[in-house]
């Protein structure tokens, strides 16, 4: 993917994430902490492409955690959204390096 089209995305997980507070409550913006200490957001237009790869996964982690626990979706996708945000992480560390 190109990064417009990531930070695209992006943005759409982020409306997703909206979208879940309106439906479940604001008691699910503890389950974002970690996304929200990252501090990127969509119109972070100037941070990388890798850095926006590993937001939208922890973000879309996280959507899916909530969407398994409330909503019909599998908890296999919410592991494997988890387990490839935090090969992403561990690659991002060893490229600051």
């Amino acid at each position: 993917m190109h990064k417009d089209e990531l930070i695209q995305l992006h943005q759409l997980l982020v409306y997703m994430r909206k979208d879940l507070a309106r439906k479940f409550g604001i008691e699910l913006e503890e389950s974002f902490k970690e996304y929200d200490d990252l501090n990127i957001r969509p119109h972070h237009i100037h941070r990388t492409k890798s850095e926006h790869t590993f937001a939208i996964f922890l973000l879309s982690g996280t959507i899916g955690k909530i969407l398994s626990e409330k909503g019909n979706v599998p908890r296999s996708v919410a592991s494997r959204l988890n387990d490839t945000g935090e090969k992403l992480s561990k690659e991002i560390a060893r490229k600051k390096r």
